[in-house]
């Protein structure tokens, strides 16, 4: 997938070079939004889809009338999130004090993880236009997808119990061993870590030139992410602490289920450009 991007990144800048009987450029301001899904595919609970927002700026270089290519840097903006709706882990513990192993349970009712993703996308599109003031286009490229940062909320509640099997005995609330009940996930931002990662990209729509050196495009567009982008990986979302059993070590259910973190966007967008003439060569 990446040789794919990186042939389609050379065959546009070869296109821009050779072509030398272009007759304008365009430097654009564009917004858009839409729906997000990051194909996350967690082995366990449910994702569910988000918003996007993206605002950018561009610049389009037109080898011929009618054909041109395009890059910019772009802030978008996603929101996705995990549900996990029936959690039940047991992990291999050891009291410290003791030297006794037992088996830690946790049980989770309600969690829900919402996900607020910033990325910095660096897009090369191949444009083409047709003929008039008022007219269709249609681009098709790739982009580079650098996260910016990747922010994390949770909320649910979990019980924690610990059953020794020297003795077979169950301990629960007890919350200076770590066996709690109802005990609040945090509610505070954490932070999870992804990788850069490379986009398809499909835009239609209809242009107009309302005045001689302002463009309008109006369209829609689909982004598919071709590469994984999760970074991290972790056992569960609470995990006990040999050293401080009262108080818990968290992950998120981002990095412990999640299989991939590919974005998959489609939404409608705006864009408006300025037009500078040029002497063809």
């Amino acid at each position: 997938m990446k040789r794919t991007f990186f042939s389609l990144v050379a065959l546009l800048s070869c296109l821009g070079v050779t072509g030398q009987d272009f007759n304008h450029s365009e430097c654009s301001f564009s917004i858009g939004g839409g729906i997000i899904d990051f194909q996350s595919k967690p082995t366990e609970g449910q994702a569910y889809r988000g918003g996007t927002l993206s605002t950018g700026l561009g610049y389009h270089y037109f080898f011929k009338p009618q054909w041109g290519i395009g890059t910019g840097v772009t802030f978008s903006i996603y929101n996705d999130g995990i549900t996990v709706g029936d959690y039940h882990k047991q992990q291999a513990a050891t009291n410290i004090e003791t030297g006794s192993d037992f088996d830690f349970h946790v049980i989770m009712s309600g969690y829900k993880e919402r996900h607020q993703i910033v990325m910095i996308n660096i897009p090369l599109m191949l444009q083409f236009q047709s003929r008039g003031e008022t007219a269709f286009y249609a681009a098709i490229g790739g982009k580079a997808g650098i996260p910016f940062s990747a922010i994390n909320r949770a909320e649910g509640v979990f019980t924690s119990t610990g059953y020794f099997p020297n003795v077979n005995v169950t301990y629960e609330n007890l919350p200076e061993y770590g066996f709690v009940s109802n005990q609040p996930v945090p509610g505070y931002k954490t932070k999870f870590n992804l990788k850069t990662t490379f986009i398809a990209s499909v835009e239609t729509g209809v242009r107009w030139r309302p005045v001689e050196k302002l463009i309008f495009y109006t369209g829609v567009y689909v982004d598919y992410g071709l590469t994984n982008s999760k970074n991290s990986n972790a056992t569960d979302i609470v995990v006990y602490d040999y050293d401080i059993p009262s108080i818990f070590v968290y992950d998120n259910a981002v990095n412990v289920y999640a299989k991939q973190m590919k974005p998959f966007a489609f939404g409608i967008t705006v864009r408006v450009a300025t037009r500078k003439q040029r002497m063809n060569k």
